[in-house]
């Protein structure tokens, strides 16, 4: 059974991604500028050579590495790569293997050492050693943890069989591919080495099982069902293909796959895919009846809460209110006793009833736990809506004491009229040196003053696993942010308590650009950062599993239709990660947005992330009510908590830079407190 191959092409763009991504980083280089210079620092020089070998001037990188090997250096083992690079690129196979052994030999654990492997059994694989070469692809297998080298190796591996005419060992091996890298481009040479010998290659169940699941894990649901429909039949690969069924909005054979299931699970989502079909009776009976049947089972209190919901939103409140009480009865210690509990609370609220709203939210506001912000929150703004200002006053006293920026601690601290941090020293390379004598902090600096921080990231990679105390984690955190890693800055950062930290968990990438495009639209700047830290930590390759692309995360549709509002012609959507179209478009449409709900953030975000028509409904329904109550209101799970992360960086931003803004993003502050704390 041979399987289609069209669902691949889904995976071709990850190539695409992967090329951009390498080329942005050399893109980041001025060589021009560095082969112009005259410069002799080390720094400068070391430039000149990496610029040359970019352009396969290796004559000129060998003289230029003669200048700098005469002094004493501590980038031993790339000088000595670049020098054995020249030599490989010259066509002096042997002499670039000398160098490539002795860099090793002087520095195994170099971070171009992988790259000296590479290019070792590229000369031993040329010269038809191919044991040699072998033993050196299958080193560079086990040592990656990159899915697309080790693919690459694989498949050299797989070559060189093939050149012995060892047909199992190779074919062994390109079944592998087949199997557990679906998202390679070679991804089907198994089947076209069969045909070069007049066979057919017909994957086992297992290697088609193993290759639905890497599709599953990606999120691409169509290629995953049709990798399964060669596995064995067994209840998890049926649940994963009544899951794809559903991904992929194919209900009713999603339905009938689940319903001939016998599990918990496979209930479980019975009712979800009847919500999905807007049969919500049938949903709530199936999800009741999970509860009844299976009490012990963990997807009863979720399929408790499921139903909960469904009555809430269609406004049963006493058997709404009847599920929540019993989710919290029956699963205390779980989760869904905690969603249940905020949201009988909210339903008392929003009656207007709000003692027995205290009473609900008071259980949790003062017992600490998860979710304790949340519910100390709504209990003091049900304080204040029954006239006890001074409960209220200390409760949101004690939000406002909170030593992190959080959404509910930010709007305590505005409706108290506190500021909401003062501003941290700016965020530097400290002096003191917490990880010791490490020479990969030295090479790490050389590169970053050279202004190569593709070459100073492979260092810092290094660091990573010695980076265990605070003090460690911040000083990576301020390198990563010097070689222009954002996205792997924040996630050091974050955790960690403070100001420094803080001012590393919200950077301003991009600035330039982005102080650009907020004025040429009328944008708040701190708005923009903060969409952009929440959408893709400022990586300007991130790809969500809906699509969506690029710094500001937009989907293709939304750039297509944006785009020629914007002036943008000739617009392709390969172009979402070029961060000044990206930037153009994310916010033209940011301020469309803002326009259309007359400059109010919280809706205007809503918008962004669940679609403007959504959030229309939503603010016809509900846009009388106070902002911090519509945004509890927001069906979407995932888009109420967006705007909440929004505006949680909204406010750090304004903690952090606040000092920083002009004219016109201190009106836009001033207007966005009026809308959270009239």
């Amino acid at each position: 059974m041979e399987p289609k191959r069209a669902t691949l092409c889904v995976f071709f763009f990850a190539l695409l991604l992967l090329a951009a991504s390498a080329e942005g980083a050399r893109a980041d280089v001025n060589c021009e500028k560095a082969l112009a210079s005259s410069e002799k620092t080390p720094e400068a020089l070391f430039l000149r050579v990496y610029c040359h070998v970019q352009s396969k001037r290796y004559a000129e990188a060998e003289k230029t590495l003669a200048e700098i090997k005469a002094r004493p250096s501590v980038i031993e083992d790339y000088l000595l790569y670049y020098e054995a690079e020249a030599a490989f690129g010259l066509g002096r196979k042997e002499r670039a293997e000398a160098l490539f052994l002795k860099m090793l030999k002087r520095h195994p654990d170099s971070a171009v050492g992988d790259g000296a492997h590479e290019r070792l059994a590229e000369i031993r694989l040329e010269s038809r050693r191919y044991a040699e070469a072998e033993k050196t692809y299958s080193h560079l297998v086990r040592r990656t943890d990159s899915r697309w080298k080790k693919a690459v190796y694989l498949k050299n591996l797989g070559e060189i069989r093939e050149k012995q005419g060892d047909l199992p060992a190779a074919s062994e091996i390109f079944g592998r591919i087949w199997a557990e890298h679906p998202e390679v481009s070679f991804s089907d040479y198994a089947f076209e080495l069969h045909k070069k010998n007049k066979k057919v290659f017909t994957p086992s169940p297992r290697q088609f099982e193993k290759r639905g699941d890497v599709m599953f894990g990606a999120g691409n649901w169509k290629g995953a069902l049709e990798a399964f429909s060669g596995a064995p039949r067994t209840k998890a690969v049926k649940m994963k293909i009544g899951i794809c069924l559903y991904r992929l909005s194919r209900f009713p054979e999603a339905l009938e796959v689940f319903s001939g299931i016998d599990s918990p699970k496979a209930f479980y989502w019975r009712g979800v895919t009847l919500m999905s079909m807007e049969k919500e009776e049938e949903a709530i009976g199936v999800f009741e009846l999970l509860h009844k049947l299976n009490p012990k089972s963990a997807w009863a209190a979720r399929s408790l809460l499921k139903a909960a919901r469904l009555r809430h939103l269609r406004e049963e409140p006493e058997e709404a209110r009847r599920l929540y009480r019993l989710v919290i009865e029956k699963y205390s210690w779980r989760k869904e006793a905690r969603e249940s509990a905020w949201n009988l609370g909210w339903m008392h609220y929003r009656q207007k009833e709000y003692a027995k709203a205290l009473e609900v939210f008071s259980d949790r506001a003062w017992a600490g736990g998860r979710d304790r912000e949340r519910f100390l929150y709504w209990y003091a703004r049900a304080s204040e809506r029954a006239g006890d200002k001074p409960g209220a006053l200390f409760a949101f006293g004690e939000l406002a004491e909170s030593p992190k920026i959080t959404y509910y601690s930010a709007l305590a601290k505005l409706r108290l009229k506190e500021k909401l941090l003062p501003s941290p020293p700016p965020a530097a390379i400290r002096s003191g040196n917490p990880f010791g004598e490490n020479p990969a902090l030295g090479k790490f600096l050389f590169f970053a003053k050279a202004g190569i921080y593709e070459l100073a990231l492979g260092e810092a990679e290094l660091l990573r696993p010695r980076a265990k105390t605070a003090s460690q984690r911040l000083h990576l955190s301020s390198l990563y942010q010097l070689a222009q890693d954002y996205k792997t800055s924040i996630n050091l950062a974050n955790g960690v308590r403070s100001p420094e930290a803080l001012h590393l968990s919200f950077p301003k990438g991009f600035e330039e650009r982005v102080r650009f495009f907020s004025r040429k639209y009328s944008l708040d700047e701190f708005l923009v950062y903060s969409v952009i830290r929440e959408e893709s930590h400022f990586d300007r390759e991130a790809v969500s599993v809906s699509d969506a692309r690029g710094l500001m995360q937009l989907l293709p549709s939304t750039a297509l239709e944006t785009a020629p509002k914007a002036g943008l012609r000739n617009f392709k959507t390969s172009q979402l990660f070029s961060p000044d179209i990206n930037l153009e478009l994310g916010c033209y449409y940011l301020n469309w947005l803002m326009g259309l709900f007359e400059g109010n953030f919280a809706i205007s975000l809503a918008g962004y992330n669940g679609g403007p028509t959504n959030a229309k409904t939503w603010h016809e329904k509900n846009g009388a009510l106070d902002i911090d109550e519509f945004i509890e209101e927001i069906p979407f799970e995932q888009s109420r908590n967006y705007v909440k992360k929004i505006l949680r960086s909204y406010a750090a931003y304004e903690a952090v830079y606040g000092r920083e803004k002009d004219q016109f993003s201190r009106q836009s502050f001033e207007k966005f407190l009026k809308i959270l704390s009239p």
